[in-house]
């Protein structure tokens, strides 16, 4: 009789938990409702949930409930190796007490970290003694999830609880599965989000993707890249500007084991230096005025993946600080933020400043430097590769026929690769596109030439620069005077000696007037 009681008790249970489990869509509610229920029938101050990778000791909480409510969070631990070997102690299906804090490496890992960055958590005291009750549930190799139930104080779950716990595998097993999948869609529609913006931003622009001349000017920067690929280690992008850095990092994403990961490219030059914490780590809900949800960083966004930080050397002194940092310990802290949050992130960087001579002057850090510059790939300018010219050029007249919607494929006139050959190319591949975009909108489908083209004909910024009127145009007068403060500053915008201080402009709204006049820099 006895026998048949308890099993109906133990199914009541189960049916119970897996009601409040699954009955509504909002997973942290359904966990504040599982944890007020499991109070009833054992000591509970928390319920958390997570997953474990075994392979790289990472231990990523999902969400977490106290008497207060239940949260969704994405925090991250890295395990010491002393730490994953201890994993062992938590067999799939069965649950494990800890009558303490310290009463495996594990627990005494998480203990810590909470007591380090949590000295707030909200609903459970994470400075005292407590107790954990863990089940770990099989989620598909290597992963697994695991829900823990703290409750105050020592030695607090007897065999009972133990008992009661096993019998939730399978509700549990299903809600662990429900978080992970759910972290994935938040994650990759985080990137989506991301792609789509670099996507508009980009519009009209070289494709990313777009590789032109590794047989020939670009043989030695496709080879350096093949072979960093699939290391770790940080690359630095030198050139001049336009000769196309942000492909050759994506090609060398593509090439690594991060490929399927994403890649997030960040202009440290359009970002204005109040907004570049925020945009870089991101921020805690209430963390500045406007913040009224959480948001993750580029660098958050990135992990698993590859960040890309075009005109690094524009970055401001205090935003080199961090960027150390996060090179240095592979973690980032949010604005408004008391906890690191390690990350798996690959940086990659291109500028096309000269960094040791900023290091020399003390406007770019030299320990910043060192560490970006474990790898470097320099991208020979245009004019040095003359060989790549005509692929380049029938590659840019075909994708910008497709975008003018122009039916018959573009030809080029007798003698036209000559000519843009001797052609110099002061704003390397991005003037020949646009050189390229200009001719078909003038030939109207007839062979594209370039009569006006000649080894001595100045660029555009060059000849308003260089033009003479009777009377000049303010537009003239202000091109002249922003070329100017740029030589004066060596191409730098932002900071002290910056060409916006010299100006007395906001670094945004000189970065609109370089756009708006077709100034290179």
């Amino acid at each position: 009789m006895n026998s048949s009681k308890n099993t109906r008790q133990d199914t009541a249970f189960i049916h119970e938990v897996t009601q409040r489990l699954y009955s509504t869509l909002q997973i942290e509610k359904a966990l504040h409702s599982t944890l007020l229920f499991l109070r009833e029938h054992m000591p509970a101050d928390s319920l958390n949930a997570g997953i474990f990778d075994p392979t790289t000791g990472m231990l990523q909480y999902l969400a977490s409930a106290t008497c207060l409510g239940g949260m969704l969070i994405d925090e991250r631990l890295q395990l010491s190796e002393k730490g994953i070997r201890d994993t062992e102690h938590y067999a799939i299906g069965k649950a494990h007490i800890d009558k303490h804090p310290w009463g495996t490496q594990v627990s005494g890992e998480i203990a810590e970290h909470f007591r380090l960055f949590h000295e707030d958590f909200p609903g459970f005291d994470v400075a005292g003694d407590f107790s954990t009750l863990t089940l770990t549930v099989g989620i598909g190799v290597p992963r697994f999830g695991y829900f823990n139930i703290l409750a105050h104080g020592l030695n607090q779950f007897s065999e009972k609880h133990r008992r009661m716990m096993n019998l939730l595998e399978r509700p549990l097993t299903g809600a662990a599965l429900n978080l992970w999948h759910y972290r994935k869609v938040v994650t990759l529609n985080e990137h989506l989000v991301r792609t789509n913006d670099l996507l508009l931003n980009r519009l009209g622009h070289i494709a990313a993707t777009e590789v032109i001349g590794t047989e020939t000017g670009l043989h030695g920067v496709i080879t350096l890249a093949k072979q960093v690929a699939d290391t770790n280690a940080p690359v630095l992008i030198t050139g001049e500007t336009g000769t196309g850095k942000e492909v050759v990092a994506h090609a060398i994403h593509r090439l690594s084991r991060r490929k399927n990961h994403p890649m997030i490219c960040i202009n440290c030059g359009a970002i204005p230096e109040t907004l570049m914490d925020s945009e870089l780590f991101g921020h805690e809900r209430g963390a500045f005025t406007g913040a009224s949800s959480r948001k993750r960083g580029y660098f958050e966004q990135a992990d698993g993946g590859t960040i890309f930080l075009d005109e690094v050397g524009e970055l401001s002194a205090a935003a080199q600080v961090k960027l150390l940092r996060v090179l240095q310990e592979h973690a980032i802290r949010r604005v408004g933020g008391n906890r690191s949050i390690p990350l798996d992130v690959r940086v990659i960087a291109a500028t096309h400043r000269n960094l040791p001579a900023l290091a020399e002057e003390g406007r770019f850090r030299r320990d910043l430097w060192f560490r970006l510059n474990v790898f470097p790939i320099h991208i020979p300018p245009l004019r040095e590769r003359t060989a790549d010219i005509p692929a380049l050029a029938e590659f840019f007249a075909a994708r910008k026929a497709r975008e003018m919607n122009v039916s018959e494929k573009p030809v080029f006139a007798a003698g036209a690769f000559d000519l843009l050959k001797s052609y110099h190319w002061p704003g390397n591949i991005r003037e020949l596109e646009n050189l390229i975009e200009r001719s078909l909108i003038i030939c109207q489908g007839s062979p594209l030439h370039f009569d006006n083209l000649s080894p001595s004909t100045p660029s555009l910024s060059e000849k308003r620069e260089g033009e003479e009127e009777a009377f000049p145009s303010l537009e003239s007068i202000t091109i002249r005077h922003i070329l100017k403060a740029l030589r004066k500053s060596g191409g730098r915008i932002e900071g002290p000696g910056g060409a916006a201080c010299l100006l007395d402009l906001n670094p945004s709204t000189l970065r609109g007037k370089i756009k708006k006049y077709g100034i290179s820099k």
